[in-house]
């Protein structure tokens, strides 16, 4: 098993060592910010063209170098990446990220003169000013390899604004992980439930009466400053002041429409008010491509594929009408991506909300024409592009280290992701080796007494765990070096995994750590850039399981 980084020992370790410095008449210093060598990766390009033998050295959230022969600084903790190729991290276009708006009161307007709320028509919402995730929330997003999600306002006409996340792994607010407040209206033709519009006919009227009410409150307020007689100063209104610049194209649209109709409905909006649409679900999206590859609008695919229920695609049976119908119809929607790719339609990949793996999506897409080197980019820098946030996963000197490590070609059969960077911290994946396969067979939640040995030297420390399912996290406290937040702990069987930072003299260092778990009974050992610790930890008398 992998080690991963863990607080806890990290700390201890760091104290242990530097009260045992002295002993030894060799002073040391608390080094600076952990770093991380990556050897022998294969780097994949744009092109797919590929670059081995790799080392990768991350600092600060940094890649402060890459290439062959690259020396490994001293203070480097060594990832073995033989077998590993690195590329981009994903960027989920309709991903996942916990939000909630306020909802209309129950005893509001009657139905016939319902209020914006109960309408979802409420541009002036941010997805951002509601997000309750935080980094741990997002922790099976990166598993996944997901770095960055947009995360759109949901069900309604125009119920908010899209935010970008960014999945950073030690985010504890919500406003650490906001990459872009403001990545553009969410709109659909999504029907109100038990007030007006409860048609589409009635949807679209009041798309069209909403925009024109933004259009008139831009005329009064601009009478009004210009000091027409006879006027009172109008009512400020948000709602109007966003779809005013949504008209004039000032900010994308993500309409949320999947036939090929509603993308023409979209299409005529756009022509008739000035939208700047990006086309949200698209299955059929093939059907209208020409038309999307002339006025520029990209598609974020939802790759939540319908599965056969009439056809088996492994039968070399003669096909009964319903079983060929919907293998007609399927197949077209496999190979959405392959028509898009083939009309210069600009497309991503996406999970559709969390529902799917876009990884296996693309896969699919690739077996129904889709070219690998435009699947990889539909699931990396294409929607990073349509998001507005290219430089998220730029990989090179100097730029962030976000990026993913898998154990083969992102889109061959079997590979997984063994680790994702974000901004230099990482989260190990299925295929890391590290934490992750078997179902947990011990509960770690409770109160725990650590030792942590170094050089001869004990440093008992105090945990508090939790465990959900097979992760836990907690804290942990000492004398030496204070309260500490337990990070990334993963349980795989009786095997456990966690990291912790060390901070001293205003620097800070990571360190890895694992243990075996047996009862009320911890045995594990660790690693360091100042070298390895054992660890032995018992629950406390009374500490709950």
């Amino acid at each position: 098993m992998r080690k991963t980084p863990v607080r806890t020992a990290a700390i201890a370790l760091a104290g242990s060592l530097l009260f045992v410095a002295p002993l030894v008449a060799q002073h040391r210093s608390v080094p600076p910010p952990a770093a991380y060598a990556i050897e022998g990766v294969t780097v994949v390009g744009p092109g797919l063209q590929e670059e081995a033998g790799v080392t990768v050295i991350v600092r600060g959230g940094l890649i402060e170098a890459m290439g062959a022969g690259v020396a490994i600084p001293a203070d480097a903790e060594r990832l073995e990446g033989d077998s590993l190729f690195l590329y981009p991290g994903l960027v989920d276009g309709d991903g996942v990220g916990e939000f909630e708006f306020p909802e209309a009161p129950e005893d509001g307007p009657p139905s016939w003169a319902p209020t914006r709320i109960a309408q979802r028509v409420t541009p002036h919402r941010r997805v951002a000013d509601y997000v309750t995730a935080t980094g741990g929330a997002q922790t099976e997003q990166r598993r996944r390899g997901i770095v960055a999600a947009a995360v759109h306002a949901g069900d309604g006409i125009a119920p908010g604004r899209s935010a970008v996340l960014l999945n950073r792994v030690d985010a504890e607010t919500s406003r650490e992980l906001i990459a872009r407040p403001d990545a553009g209206l969410s709109m659909s033709f999504q029907t109100a439930q038990g007030v007006y519009p409860s048609t589409l006919l009635g949807v679209m009227a009041t798309i069209r009466q909403a925009f024109l009410d933004a259009e008139r409150q831009a005329t009064l307020e601009s009478a009004f400053a210009n000091g027409r007689a006879g006027m009172t100063m109008p009512d400020w209104d948000p709602d109007y002041e966003v779809l005013r610049d949504v008209a004039a194209g000032e900010m994308p649209v993500f309409f949320r429409a999947v036939d090929s109709e509603d993308i023409r409905r979209v299409l005529g909006l756009a022509d008739e008010i000035g939208l700047r649409p990006v086309i949200v679900g698209g299955d059929e999206a093939w059907q209208v491509a020409e038309q999307l590859a002339d006025r520029g609008v990209p598609v974020l695919i939802d790759t939540d594929f319908p599965e056969p229920d009439e056809w088996d695609p492994e039968s070399e049976e003669e096909l009964e009408p319903a079983a060929f119908r919907e293998k007609r119809d399927l197949e077209a929607v496999y190979a959405n991506a392959a028509a898009l790719e083939a009309a210069g339609v600009q497309f991503a990949l996406t999970s559709g909300e969390g529902d799917a793996d876009p990884i296996e999506g693309a896969r699919k897409a690739v077996e129904y024409g889709l070219s690998r080197n435009a699947a990889v980019a539909a699931l990396t820098t294409a929607p990073a592009e349509i998001l507005g946030v290219p430089s998220l996963v730029q990989v090179d000197e100097g730029r962030p280290a976000t990026f993913i490590l898998a154990t083969g070609p992102l889109l061959e059969e079997g590979s997984e992701i063994a680790y994702t960077f974000v901004e230099g911290r990482y989260e190990v994946g299925p295929g890391s080796g590290a934490g992750g396969g078997e179902a947990p067979t011990v509960n770690v939640s409770g109160s725990w007494e650590v030792e942590v040995t170094a050089q001869g030297m004990t440093v008992p420390i105090e945990m508090e765990l939790e465990q959900e399912g097979s992760e836990f996290s907690g804290t942990a406290a000492a004398d030496m070096f204070g309260d500490a937040q337990v990070r990334g702990g993963r349980i795989s069987g009786s095997e456990i995994s966690f990291r912790l930072v060390v901070a001293a003299g205003g620097q800070s260092m990571e360190l890895s750590f694992e243990a075996d778990v047996e009862g009320d009974r911890m045995n594990g050992s660790g690693s360091s850039p100042m070298g390895d610790f054992q660890m032995t930890a018992r629950r406390a008398p009374g500490g709950a399981r």
